[in-house]
């Protein structure tokens, strides 16, 4: 079936937060995917939205997505914290049902359904599913993690020892519903293969695999060949626990061993809601703090490799993607890496942490062979990880599941 065979369905999407600006893994996600289904079907995204908050609806107008923002009271630290204490004392996932629950959004999700005669009740991450269906629609789910991996991971990972039980119980929790919503989803897209084995195994009747992509011609005329002091760059939100352990681990195992190697490195690291443990290791000269910014393009165009040490993780890294279509050398730990598939020393370098500075070091050294990386690299995620593509297959798998229209 190609696009052009395709019937159009009226797709009712929900997600926790308006997608624009881009400056996320998962505002890219979202923006990118719903993008590439509004070119075969009609996109209508209903987002919780505090009253004075910037909708950007202009740009996802453009995109062909129907913006309708729910009015809610997203609420303090108060608030938060007694939603906190709810799930606790109900068994409930905090960050599923209790930070992205609104009743407002449940109220209007039918009203929106009729009034644009969905076929599809789409839910964005994992979150959405904190809503009840909507009679007359099929459920399809875009699982960006597998967030009870992600946060088992981070719990053996974490630093304070108080927090570990409570990270560990949300890690059980997550397990239940994502168990609840491969039950409930006519249709379930994963990021890679192991994911879709995953929900597959918890009786999912359809998982497709519709991997994290790149705006491969945005990063088309990118220039190749950096000059002057070699930068290594972190990307990464910086108030997620294993961003943060990644960046210090840059500055403070990494960084003082490559300047024994390669002498005038300079360590930039790019991400929003550095903290004041971040913010303090610009301390040092050779340490860039840039924080949130609002394109990463010309970053990366002056960066000389790209350093992906995480411990912990689920999904697939979109930075690797946007590291890949411009160009970048990337090093990456195996979690880092994960999901992508792209072949050690063919499109990037593997290595565990203890060889990290080391792996950092022979890429520096040796550009005509990280130039060789770079270009296969390009060329994998022209191939396989392009947004136009993934789009095409999402859409395609939706039009499976919703009946054709009967001729009258």
């Amino acid at each position: 079936m190609t696009t052009h065979d395709m019937p159009p369905a009226s797709i009712l999407a929900v997600t926790s937060e308006v997608p624009w600006p881009l400056t996320s893994g998962g505002r890219l996600r979202t923006y990118h995917l719903l993008r590439q289904l509004a070119q075969v079907h009609r996109v209508t995204l209903v987002v919780p939205i505090a009253g004075a908050a910037a909708t950007a609806g202009d740009a996802l107008r453009a995109a062909g997505i129907d913006l309708r923002v729910v009015a809610c009271g997203m609420g303090g630290p108060v608030r938060q914290g007694t939603a906190a204490l709810s799930a606790l004392l109900r068994s409930e996932p905090y960050v599923m049902y209790r930070r992205h629950r609104h009743q407002a959004v449940a109220r209007a999700l039918p009203r929106v359904a009729s009034d644009v005669a969905a076929d599809v009740l789409y839910f964005d991450h994992l979150d959405g599913f904190a809503y009840p269906d909507v009679p007359g629609t099929a459920v399809v789910g875009d699982l960006h993690n597998v967030y009870s991996m992600l946060l088992a991971r981070t719990a053996a990972e974490e630093r304070r020892p108080i927090w570990r039980p409570y990270l560990a119980r949300e890690a059980r929790l997550l397990a239940r519903a994502e168990a609840a919503a491969a039950n409930r989803a006519r249709l379930l897209f994963s990021v890679s293969a192991q994911e879709q084995r995953h929900f597959a195994a918890l009786g999912s009747a359809r998982v497709e695999i519709v991997p994290n992509g790149v705006d491969c011609a945005a990063y088309a005329n990118l220039p190749v060949g950096r000059r002057g002091a070699p930068v290594v760059m972190f990307l990464g939100a910086l108030s997620w626990a294993p961003n943060a352990t990644a960046a210090e681990f840059l500055a403070h195992d990494v960084l003082p061993q490559l300047r024994t190697h390669v002498p005038g490195v300079v360590l930039r690291i790019v991400g929003r809601d550095p903290g004041p443990r971040i913010l303090r290791l610009a301390d040092d000269p050779a340490i860039d703090i840039a924080g949130s910014v609002p394109d990463v393009m010309p970053y990366l165009r002056e960066s000389t490799v790209l350093a992906v040490p995480l411990g912990a993780g689920g999904g697939t890294r979109l930075k690797i993607l946007e590291a890949f279509a411009a160009g970048i050398p990337v090093v990456s730990t195996p979690i880092g890496c994960e999901g992508i598939d792209a072949v050690d020393g063919e499109h990037l370098v593997v290595a565990e942490l203890p060889e990290f500075t080391e792996a950092i070091a022979r890429v520096l050294r040796e550009p005509e062979r990280a130039a060789r990386m770079a270009a296969a690299a390009r060329r994998l995620v022209e191939q396989h990880y392009d947004w136009t593509a993934i789009g095409r297959r999402a859409a395609r798998a939706i039009a499976e599941i919703v009946p054709a229209p009967r001729v009258s």
